[in-house]
């Protein structure tokens, strides 16, 4: 079956979602798979938030479909254009482009206002000045009924003209509201008579002083579906008890043949990282952070500084799924594992000595060409030049003095190949005045050239090196979780009354200088970088001319296994 140029008899659907769209295709109830992608411009986004978005777009994708990305701007309190703006270089990052920008605010305040004259006309409103605390002593229980507000039985036309007060300002803030007359009694606490308007006098980012009142969420939302023609408004497990509402003002509201359908998939947390943009904003404001694309953050724009890719990100949302639970929770390790992936298939290889200890070859002079592969996964990312010389650095940690079990490196007395070039012989341990070790003095073995090796020489270990003539100083920021890793949910220890700082790691970031091929001084921000043997890393927009910064990404290796 052909259904926009898309063979529907083709697709293996990947979840419940997908096989009811193939029944309502088949079945003629769906002329066109359309999407929304709903933010709330109150914050930017995390990772958590990339699986909403991956579902929003890649369902309509699948089908041939499209995606609107709606701003849902109904409460000016929360709301800035700084984080609205955000959105669309986040989509573009993920590789997504909506069918169109739309602001609620903008777009739908008028025609949401105009649907709810009507249903007061309909006898489906009322204008109720309950304070907020009396709607909610009267709401009653799971097994009580709430009771009836006291003004529930005006007339519509009473009605009609008290809403018109309220917006026109003859209301003061928490005064009045307009509520949806549906059923005190129903077993569905959602359902006994919800707030659709209340008073607020705020500022809006976009339209100013316009309006003094607001749309709720669970009122705007159903609404705005409408108006845009959305078939599937996909949302997160909590709003599934707020479905049948979602329907009743469709039906009440709405009043059309077509009527978008509500779908709940479970929400996605990841243990040791604190998601919630209330939460995030703390922690910004109070400087606990350095803004929201601080490396160390679970936001989008912290990610791909870090060094993440949106592929990573992708493939780790879909290894979620879409899930029928509320919330389905997972070891950061698991994220980690599609960054590695991806990133071991396209970054460029380089050597670069953290901890350097200085090195002299004193049969050796002068300097040599080497090659080095950018990736030995990627036959066409070529090679580049690296040296070798007299005077080289290794990493501290690949000398010792007294060697453990099976230590592969460097010893007095003993052998390792330099990657790329020859291998050398520790002959003497220098040391300076305090004791330290000051320097290695080495000899190079002829006829042992990585490539050319002639000499039958069988040597254990490999270790990465700089040329003091083909080095110089960049700045390296290594990362600690932000989170302490005894709070796994760190969500719920701050709602149960931990304090903010006492979650957070101490020294969750440490700058250091470490020595880098000459190779490195062309590196734009954002270009990633295997440093060989020790990890992934990621220019920083910190960088300037003289200073490079690096921050690492992530470990070479992790004991996760992704589960086939």
């Amino acid at each position: 079956m052909n259904f926009n140029g898309i063979d529907i008899d083709s697709i293996v659907p990947e979840n419940e979602l997908e096989e009811e769209i193939i029944a309502d295709i088949k079945a003629g109830k769906t002329k066109e798979v359309i999407t929304r992608c709903p933010p709330e411009p109150s914050g930017y986004w995390h990772i958590a938030h990339a699986k909403a978005w991956s579902i929003d777009f890649d369902t309509a994708i699948k089908f041939g479909g499209k995606t609107y990305l709606r701003m849902d701007d109904t409460n000016p309190i929360k709301e800035e254009g700084e984080f609205a703006d955000s959105y669309m270089e986040d989509l573009a990052w993920l590789g997504y482009k909506p069918e169109k920008l739309i602001y609620a605010s903008e777009a739908y305040f008028d025609d949401i206002y105009k649907i709810a004259e009507q249903m007061i006309m309909d006898g489906k409103a009322y204008v109720c000045q309950l304070t907020a605390e009396e709607v909610s002593a009267t709401r009653g229980t799971l097994t009580e009924a709430g009771k009836e507000s006291p003004y529930r039985n005006r007339t519509p036309e009473e009605n009609l003209k008290l809403f018109r007060a309220m917006r026109d300002g003859e209301f003061e803030d928490g005064k009045a509201t307009l509520r949806a007359k549906i059923d005190m009694a129903h077993p569905n606490i959602n359902m006994r008579d919800p707030v659709m308007y209340r008073v607020l006098r705020a500022h809006h980012y976009k339209l100013g002083d316009k309006w003094c009142i607001y749309p709720m969420y669970d009122f705007a939302h159903p609404m705005e579906d409408a108006l845009e023609g959305v078939t599937y408004s996909l949302c997160s497990m909590e709003f599934r008890d707020h479905r049948p509402l979602y329907d009743w003002f469709i039906e009440n509201g709405w009043k059309k043949p077509y009527a978008p359908k509500q779908r709940e998939f479970s929400r996605l947390t990841i243990e040791n990282v604190l998601i919630g943009k209330r939460y995030l904003k703390q922690l910004v404001n109070e400087g606990y952070v350095n803004g929201w694309d601080d490396p160390r953050y679970p936001t989008l724009i912290g990610v791909r500084r870090r060094g993440y890719t949106a592929k990573a990100i992708k493939d780790f949302v879909k290894s979620v799924g879409w899930g029928n639970v509320l919330e389905v929770t997972v070891p950061y390790s698991a994220l980690e594992y599609y960054v590695r992936e991806d990133l071991n298939k396209i970054a460029t290889r380089a050597m670069v000595v953290l901890d350097p200890l200085k090195v002299v070859i004193t049969n050796y002079e002068g300097k040599e060409e080497i090659e080095i592969d950018n990736n030995p996964n990627n036959e066409n990312a070529g090679k580049h030049k690296a040296l070798f010389s007299k005077e080289i650095f290794i990493e501290k940690e690949d000398f010792s003095l007294n060697p453990p079990p099976k230590y592969n490196r460097l010893v007095e007395g003993g052998i390792v190949r330099l990657k790329g070039a020859y291998v050398i012989k520790c002959n003497k341990v220098v040391f300076a005045e305090n004791g330290e070790i000051d320097h290695l003095e080495c000899e190079y073995i002829p006829n042992t050239k990585s490539g050319n090796d002639t000499s039958g020489i069988k040597c254990k270990g490999t270790i990465h090196f700089v040329s003091a003539k083909n080095c110089f100083e960049v700045t390296i920021r290594e990362f600690k979780p932000l989170i302490k890793a005894e709070y796994k949910n760190p969500a719920k220890a701050l709602s149960e009354g931990v304090q903010i700082k006492e979650i957070l790691e101490e020294n969750s970031l440490v700058e250091r200088k470490a020595l880098a091929e000459n190779f490195l001084k062309d590196a734009k921000v954002q270009d990633k970088f295997q440093f060989m043997r020790k990890g992934y890393y990621c220019v920083d927009k910190d960088s300037a001319e003289d200073n490079l910064v690096f921050n690492n990404t992530i470990s070479l290796k992790d004991s996760f296994k992704v589960q086939k």
